[in-house]
């Protein structure tokens, strides 16, 4: 089972019986060969929550049933409710492979490093400490062979350990016979997200739902929902960037990954 590897920026990493990518441990300017960035986006929907005051909601349902934060930051009459949201997770993953054999090997995982990065803006900003992406299904289709079908599994774990996602996604794309690559494909995710919590000033609240009767569930570490579309795409500039000098791409200076 082949491994997409990403690159590590004071190590060697050793590549497919295809190629190999090399990097000479130096800050300044590693040599990198035979190297590719890809763009990974997942947009969609989850769920957030909520902080409601049940006294204006339901009387008689107390905060006290619920998992509340610091006592001195939230009241006893209010609780997390989990209610729609919206998702966003992009990143960059510098490939240290033969492309065409790591997306068509029909296993490829990943795991985050710094020069590997995935954040989300929604529904709240934060930076992925670790990231798994798994193809189990790749292949080269069409009468010309110049189109691509996959689908796989991406986890994401984000600083807090309770923020996780579970994505499966599956698509069609593209394939560029002669870069060897797979040049783009998109389609469409549905999988789950750990207890969403409220995000406040310095608070983290775990967020609870409704039974039948309508009354709290009591259950805030219940997974909940994510869907939505994704897509990954090759950058050949950036590509060219890395492979030559080792050049990374410029992440949000919020996210501390550069």
């Amino acid at each position: 089972m082949k491994k997409l590897m990403l690159v590590a920026a004071a190590a060697i990493v050793a590549g497919s019986s295809f190629a190999a990518c090399e990097i000479t441990p130096t800050p300044e300017k590693p040599t990198v060969t035979n190297a590719a960035v890809y763009a990974w986006k997942f947009t969609g929907k989850t769920v957030i929550g909520k902080m409601v005051n049940f006294k204006s909601v339901n009387p008689g349902l107390q905060g006290s049933n619920c998992q509340l934060g610091t006592p001195d930051s939230v009241k006893t009459d209010t609780c997390a409710i989990r209610v729609p949201g919206s998702l966003a997770i992009q990143g960059y993953v510098y490939y240290c492979d033969n492309c065409c054999d790591v997306f068509t090997s029909g296993t490829a995982g990943a795991t985050i490093n710094p020069l590997a990065s995935f954040y989300m803006t929604k529904p709240f900003k934060d930076v992925f400490t670790q990231a798994d992406i798994t193809i189990d299904l790749g292949h080269i289709i069409g009468t010309k062979a110049t189109q691509y079908e996959t689908k796989g599994i991406a986890t994401f774990n984000a600083k807090d350990p309770s923020v996780k996602y579970t994505l499966t996604f599956a698509g069609l794309g593209s394939y560029d016979q002669k870069l060897a690559v797979v040049k783009s494909v998109s389609g469409n995710f549905a999988g789950t997200a750990a207890s969403p919590y409220y995000v406040g000033k310095g608070v983290c609240v775990p967020a609870d739902y409704w039974t039948c009767a309508i009354q709290l569930a009591c259950a805030p570490t219940d997974d909940s929902v994510a869907y939505g579309t994704w897509s990954v795409k090759y950058n050949s500039s950036a590509s060219k960037k890395y492979r030559n000098n080792g050049t990374l791409i410029k992440l949000p200076s919020w996210t501390g990954l550069n």
